[in-house]
């Protein structure tokens, strides 16, 4: 079995390091750049990164929830709005979701999950659901 530890610790880490950007213009650029990843950057990493960057938006917008399907935009649900956010290719997204669904202790076509995140001095806990190729992350009233 693989060691989910260090994938929930990278994920965690990517959080922290890209919290003073701005995660949708940093999306968009890197949708821009045909999804090109960096030289020195694994493809696990890229990946992770993705997911990061979607939490943070969704973070800094007190989303309710987060709707990602392949090959469909992001979904960031708020009490403001929606908006979305550009489509990581397939290969990009559905790794990011599978080390995210291992972090969870998610397993097969239905599963629900639980992601603890901390930001800064805070902590939270989102609910994961997946139903087929639909991931629903809820967040918690912020």
């Amino acid at each position: 079995m693989k060691d989910t530890g260090s994938d929930h610790a990278k994920l965690q880490g990517l959080i922290d390091c890209h919290l003073e950007i701005n995660p949708k213009d940093a999306l968009t650029q890197w949708a821009d750049n045909d999804w090109k990843l960096d030289e020195n950057v694994d493809s696990d990493e890229a990946c992770l990164k993705y997911i990061a960057l979607v939490l943070i938006e969704a973070l800094e917008n007190r989303a309710q929830k987060i709707v990602m399907e392949m090959g469909a935009p992001v979904l960031v649900v708020a009490a403001e709005g929606e908006h979305m956010l550009p489509a990581a290719p397939e290969s990009i997204l559905a790794r990011g979701l599978e080390i995210m669904r291992d972090i969870c202790g998610m397993a097969g076509a239905r599963a629900t999950g639980k992601l603890a995140l901390g930001i800064r001095n805070d902590s939270l806990e989102l609910d994961i659901e997946k139903s087929e190729a639909l991931h629903i992350i809820t967040f918690p009233p912020l």
